[in-house]
């Protein structure tokens, strides 16, 4: 079966929540996302035939393929019960229709009242309050650390990283230390929709939200398990966003600064949260950002995309561990927002899908297929 641990979403997705300066909007869109899925519909049929099953959705399933790869969604409701769970999408031959590959489902139409939704990230909403909520992994291998936000503030909501919590706001070993993070859901106050993407897979996500809805992505925030280098890393988490309210700042697209960037204890399992920052392909003297710097896109050698690995670092002499699912594009500036490229020399069979950041001068590229890990 194609992996399915990693998952993609953006606020154009039908059924997506929306996104604005009004309290509660950013829980309600990491719950849709992390915890439930969104986008339910009732298939007409779903029929397997020589391993592969076609949904049929008469009034249209709104399900889109990235490049070569398809969403993931959740079938349920169907006989046999062999076809409900997470499925990646193989195909979109129309708007009506969608397959997936299956194995030793032998050839039927299914019964029941089936339902297809895109799925969530397997994450789970541990403790909640009014515009409150902390979230865990429960994800073989993932750390204890939990992260809550404070959706209350209509544009500014608050993150802080648990070792541990008793309820929604109580918790133990916090980072930052002193205060919270930050990140932006909208430059205004008001109900106005803001464009916002999501990469996640069951240990990490990444946000983005176009704050100014000027097609940026200015604010957002990364949080959870990084890829250690160290075996029996218990505290590999991460937490990227802004220091301070009232600004919009991307900083997981950000490399050289520990601004905004915390891991949840050193390698040598001790202490409280300290300060990490990222590299990659060039190690730079300033802060600088992804795709801020390297040669020209398509590369003049052979016409293609490059990328490379980023970095996590807890000092600028001591290496943690990567960053899973992000990559930095080795092109200035380029190739520009929402590009989706295939085919890249260093990840085969992936799909990375180039994401803007910090006022447009930034860009990740994220890999919407996996795994990460």
């Amino acid at each position: 079966m194609p992996d399915t641990t990693v998952k993609f979403f953006a606020s154009t997705m039908t059924g997506a929540p929306a996104m604005s300066g009004e309290a509660g909007k950013l829980i309600g869109v990491l719950d849709a996302c992390l915890v439930d899925g969104f986008g339910s519909v009732t298939l007409d049929s779903l029929v397997v035939a020589s391993n592969v099953a076609t949904g049929t959705v008469s009034a249209g399933h709104n399900f889109a393929m990235v490049g070569n790869t398809g969403p993931v969604v959740t079938i349920a409701g169907a006989t046999p019960s062999a076809l409900n769970g997470e499925w990646r999408i193989a195909s979109v031959p129309g708007s009506t229709t969608f397959t997936f590959a299956t194995t030793g489902i032998s050839d039927q139409t299914a019964t029941g009242t089936i339902t297809a939704k895109r799925s969530p990230a397997g994450w789970t909403k541990a403790y909640s309050g009014t515009n409150k909520a902390a979230y865990s992994r429960t994800a073989l291998g993932a750390t204890a650390m939990l992260l809550r936000i404070d959706d209350s503030p209509a544009q500014y909501p608050t993150l802080i990283m648990y070792e541990t919590m008793s309820d929604v706001d109580t918790g133990t070993g916090p980072g930052p230390t002193s205060g919270s993070f930050y990140t932006s859901k909208s430059a205004n106050a008001s109900s106005t929709a803001r464009p916002w993407r999501l990469y996640a897979d069951a240990k990490t996500v990444y946000v983005y939200i176009d704050a100014l809805s000027n097609g940026n992505y200015t604010s957002g925030f990364a949080y959870g398990d990084i890829v250690s280098y160290k075996a029996a890393d218990a505290y590999h988490c991460v937490l990227i966003a802004h220091p301070t309210a009232s600004s919009n700042y991307c900083y997981q697209a950000y490399l050289g600064v520990t601004t905004g960037s915390l891991i949840a204890r050193t390698h040598a399992q001790t202490g409280g949260a300290i300060s990490q920052l990222r590299y990659s392909h060039y190690l730079p003297t300033a802060a600088v950002g992804l795709a801020k710097a390297g040669n020209a896109y398509p590369a003049a050698v052979d016409n293609g995309f490059h990328a490379w690995p980023v970095e996590v670092w807890e000092t600028s002499t001591v290496i943690r561990g990567l960053l899973p699912g992000i990559w930095c594009p080795i092109h200035a500036n380029q190739p520009n927002d929402a590009v989706v490229i295939d085919n890249i020399p260093n990840l085969s069979d992936r799909t990375l899908f180039i994401q803007k950041a910090i006022n447009g001068d930034y860009r990740a590229a994220h890999d919407v297929t996996g795994p990460w890990r």
